[in-house]
């Protein structure tokens, strides 16, 4: 589990397929994300992103949700984002990102 009080956000592996993110996604944090998530990603398996506890998410946020999503498509696999609340949901549908991702 990685925490870093200054960002507010926390990255913890769940399970062999899962990450659950609690906080801020932006631009100080997507890094953490991506090097967690993107191990899993790479190995071509189903990832789920349990987003129910992201409180926060800026573009870059989601530029990092994309690229994990290209790198799981990439090594045969697919990413799911679990639960998220009605405040990321509405970003990730304005965005149009709804149709890229698996959202359940």
């Amino acid at each position: 589990m990685t925490v870093d009080p200054g960002t507010q956000l926390t990255v913890q592996p769940v399970g062999d397929d899962v990450v659950r993110i609690s906080g801020e996604l932006d631009i100080r944090t997507c890094e953490r994300l991506e090097h967690t998530a993107g191990e899993l990603a790479d190995l071509g398996r189903r990832v789920v992103l349990d987003i129910s506890e992201l409180t926060f998410c800026d573009s870059t946020g989601l530029a990092v949700l994309v690229r994990l999503h290209k790198r799981a498509e990439a090594a045969g696999g697919t990413m799911v984002l679990r639960s998220p609340v009605p405040r990321v949901l509405n970003l990730l549908t304005l965005t149009g990102l709804t149709r890229l991702f698996h959202v359940e």
